[in-house]
């Protein structure tokens, strides 16, 4: 690992953390479901799904690129430790209900969000 591959996650990493800050400062305020988070967490899963597969397709050959997207951009605009904290807010709270609904729909469909972005990724290019 040289300079420039940390320059280039930096880099990634912090466009990923500003479109998260954005995202989540323009939607968690409108619910008390934190949408922000959870649409950030989505599409990042997305864009590492659609990035996974250009990379194993050969598609992407450029480590520095595949740093830059997969390290840097997804790191950053994804969040386990806001989503975790968010449920542990729910949790002292005792909204339960939003706890599980939370916790179980944000595993489901940002797993489920890697494979769409690898369909995506695969029929963009074939």
């Amino acid at each position: 690992m040289n300079l420039n591959t940390l320059i280039i996650i930096f880099l990634g990493g912090g466009l990923g953390s500003c479109l998260r800050y954005l995202i989540s400062s323009w939607l968690n305020p409108l619910a008390t479901f934190p949408f922000g988070t959870f649409l950030a967490n989505v599409l990042a899963c997305i864009v590492l799904g659609g990035t996974a597969f250009a990379v194993q397709s050969k598609f992407i050959e450029n480590e520095l690129l595949r740093l830059f997207v997969m390290v840097g951009i997804c790191g950053g605009f994804s969040t386990f430790s806001t989503f975790s904290n968010e449920l542990f807010a729910f949790w002292k709270t005792q909204q339960y209900g939003l706890f599980t609904i939370y916790s179980f729909s944000s595993l489901a469909i940002c797993h489920l969000s890697i494979f769409v972005g690898g369909w995506f990724a695969k029929n963009l290019f074939p």
